[in-house]
């Protein structure tokens, strides 16, 4: 609802501190994530989600680099607790607080949200995380058929 008379000014402003670049250098994983808002908003909450997935996907970026996926269009989405407001049960890569620092990991959604995903591993802290998603992301990668989504290939291999 910007102004035509406006937008140049608008543009000047989101370029003077950096959100045009922001956005433009994000990768698809990061565009795409989702979260529940969680801690401090949320009562029901037993883990960070909203205020942690950004600092988490910082540290999936290199996994993604080294893999050759920075740019592959993977669902990614967290939630606080298990009433799953950030729909993680319809991702890719689901991640599932059960306490804090601690969540579930869940893989083998699509990327349409048509299939629900299916617990992999319980209670895995953010380096546990980072290393299942390293060891799973590094197979996908080498092993995917053209075009495959890393929840269908998890699927087709039997991961869940």
């Amino acid at each position: 609802d910007i102004l035509p008379e406006n937008r140049q000014q608008v543009e000047d402003i989101l370029i003077r501190f950096g959100l045009i670049a922001h956005t433009d250098n994000a990768g698809a994983v990061r565009k795409s994530a989702i979260a529940c808002v969680a801690f401090n908003t949320c009562p029901l909450a037993l883990a960070e989600a909203q205020r942690y997935l950004p600092t988490l996907i910082t540290k999936l970026e290199p996994v993604l680099q080294k893999h050759g996926l920075a740019d592959d269009e993977i669902s990614l989405r967290m939630t606080g607790c298990p009433n799953g407001c950030g729909r993680p049960y319809a991702a890719e890569i689901g991640l599932i607080g059960t306490a804090y620092g601690q969540y579930n990991l869940h893989i083998g959604g699509d990327r349409f949200g048509y299939r629900l995903n299916k617990k992999y591993k319980e209670n895995l802290d953010e380096p546990a995380i980072l290393s299942e998603l390293d060891n799973l992301l590094g197979v996908y990668s080498q092993q995917r058929y053209s075009g495959e989504t890393f929840g269908d290939f998890a699927i087709r291999n039997n991961w869940v």
